[in-house]
């Protein structure tokens, strides 16, 4: 009996057992369904798709087109920078007139403050009875004497008054148009300030940009190799300086100048003596020569005197592309003067190596 009993609870430990394993397995496929339909509910992960590997070609390419479109950058912030300064100069001027516009105002009023007291007198004078034309002063003369008298004061009494209230009316008529002026002023001057901080805006984000610009462009060059930088900065062109033509004409004088330049470094907004840009190279060469034109390539080409590609002579600027981003200057014997990009000194090349011919102008 002992080991019947014995046994019954042996089985019902063992059954106890089972089931708990079946419970267990049971969750676990659960689990495991659960698992498997969240994730087919999940987006898959990213897979890492490494950048495409460049060939030396592509990088000098790449590095060429960041370099134009830093350029084309370049030229813009010069170009806002002229209008910021020019804003900047008008804010002065206006500032000037209205602060002589608004002096004038307050000298107007002390005159209109001295007419008006006169006329107020008159009309106070009149007010209490006084008489100021000839009839009075008949019926108040006791003899011819007398009347020429008093008819003689009351044509002065007259003028003086008539005078008195023309003066009055001018200036406060003078008084009022100073005013106006004033006004006028003061708001020319207010919008004067608020286009120059738009220009200064605009400024700060050009230059962002061409900060950015550099910093991929610097990258790139730093990792290009000799053949690379050779293939960049081009070949040698015979070219001898002593054969352009020397003289004392401003065009000469500025052509001269920019050959002197020749090996100085490109940099971004640079206008010398010892680094340039393209449009700066410009200004600095025919600075040498007392003239002053633009700063920017797209300012030079709107400004000289247009020239036939038949007709260029030395110092005529050459302007490149359709955006007018890129300048260089004839030197004769169909080559040209120009700072190109970073990494690429000033150097002279035929014409048609500087980029696509656009226009000329003569200064």
């Amino acid at each position: 009996m002992h080991r019947a009993r014995s046994n019954g609870m042996k089985d019902h430990v063992v059954y106890q057992i089972n089931r708990d394993r079946r419970r267990r397995t049971t969750r676990a496929a659960v689990l495991g369904s659960v698992v498997v339909a969240t994730a087919a509910l999940l987006p898959a992960p990213p897979v890492a798709i490494a950048d495409p590997v460049r060939s030396a070609d592509q990088i000098l390419t790449r590095y060429r087109e960041l370099s134009k479109d830093a350029e084309r950058t370049a030229e813009s912030m010069n170009s806002a920078q002229v209008e910021y300064n020019k804003q900047r100069k008008t804010v002065a001027r206006e500032r000037r007139v209205s602060a002589a516009a608004t002096k004038k105002l307050d000298s107007m009023q002390k005159e209109m403050d001295a007419a008006q007291v006169k006329v107020d007198a008159l009309a106070r004078a009149s007010y209490r009875g006084a008489r100021v034309n000839r009839l009075y002063a008949m019926l108040v003369s006791d003899s011819p004497q007398s009347l020429l008298d008093n008819m003689s004061g009351l044509e002065i009494m007259s003028r003086q008054a008539a005078t008195d209230l023309r003066v009055a009316t001018d200036v406060a008529k003078r008084t009022r148009q100073a005013r106006s002026d004033a006004d006028a002023a003061a708001a020319t001057a207010r919008a004067a300030v608020a286009e120059a901080e738009r220009h200064r805006g605009d400024l700060q984000a050009k230059q962002a940009d061409l900060q950015l610009e550099a910093v991929q462009i610097r990258a790139i060059y730093k990792s290009l190799t000799g053949k690379q930088l050779a293939a960049l900065r081009g070949p040698r062109y015979e070219f001898d300086a002593r054969a352009v033509p020397k003289g004392t004409s401003p065009e000469l004088i500025a052509v001269q100048a920019a050959i002197s330049r020749i090996g100085d470094p490109y940099v971004w907004g640079a206008v010398g003596p010892h680094q340039f840009d393209c449009s700066g190279l410009m200004l600095w060469a025919y600075k040498q020569a007392k003239r002053t034109i633009p700063r920017t390539s797209e300012a030079q080409l709107a400004g000289g005197t247009p020239v036939a590609r038949k007709d260029l002579k030395p110092g005529d600027l050459i302007i490149y592309y359709s955006s007018a981003s890129h300048v260089g200057m004839y030197v004769g014997d169909g080559f040209v003067v120009h700072a190109s990009t970073f990494g690429v000194p000033v150097a002279v090349v035929p014409i048609d190596k500087a980029g696509p011919y656009n226009a000329a102008r003569r200064y």
